[in-house]
């Protein structure tokens, strides 16, 4: 009975071990092997008691409009599969219900879709909405990202690694400045 405890807290502590390190490497290996799509932003920033201070980023291209009768609902999974437009930021060039074949993908959420006489707009959630930040240097960054949306020449972007459909923010940009430094 006492070597069975002794056998289970040792499970456990091996299970709280294992878990977060497999989580870790993998985001590790999406930042090292993936490849990098920027996304175009429109600034928030909250904050969490227990989240911590982050940047909440809502994309620019948050949305795909096709004539192909989908029917795709609401909080429903689903492969957004990406290009790049000529700027080098990221579009959507087609969803599918299924795992692409390619890297260029990435797990997202239907937020909701609307239909119109010939074709149907949706509209997706991405996984990687979040880029969290040192709680000191986050009020200085929120008032230095919040003032590109004012100007219409600035451009601010998420820079994400994407493999095998997984996606971790690499870092934010205003004006291809990392936004880390611009806090200094």
């Amino acid at each position: 009975m006492k070597y069975g405890f002794i056998l289970a807290f040792v499970l456990l502590a091996i299970i709280q071990w294992v878990v977060p390190g497999k989580i870790i490497w993998e985001k590790d290996e999406v930042l090292k092997k993936g490849e990098s799509f920027k996304f175009k932003t429109e600034p928030v920033d909250p904050s969490h008691p227990f989240k911590g201070k982050y940047i909440t980023l809502n994309f620019a291209e948050n949305s795909f409009t096709d004539t192909i009768n989908r029917n795709l609902a609401g909080n429903e999974s689903v492969y957004v599969i990406l290009g790049r437009d000529a700027r080098g930021f990221a579009i959507i060039k087609d969803l599918s219900t299924r795992q692409p074949q390619n890297n260029n993908y990435v797990k997202a959420t239907v937020y909701y879709a609307s239909r119109e006489k010939d074709s149907i707009t949706v509209h997706i959630r991405y996984p990687f909405d979040e880029f969290y930040m040192d709680e000191y240097k986050a009020p200085k960054a929120e008032t230095i990202y919040r003032e590109p949306t004012r100007d219409s020449s600035a451009t601010t972007y998420a820079l994400v690694k994407i493999r095998k459909g997984q996606a971790v923010i690499q870092n934010v940009f205003i004006n291809d400045i990392p936004i880390g430094e611009l806090t200094r």
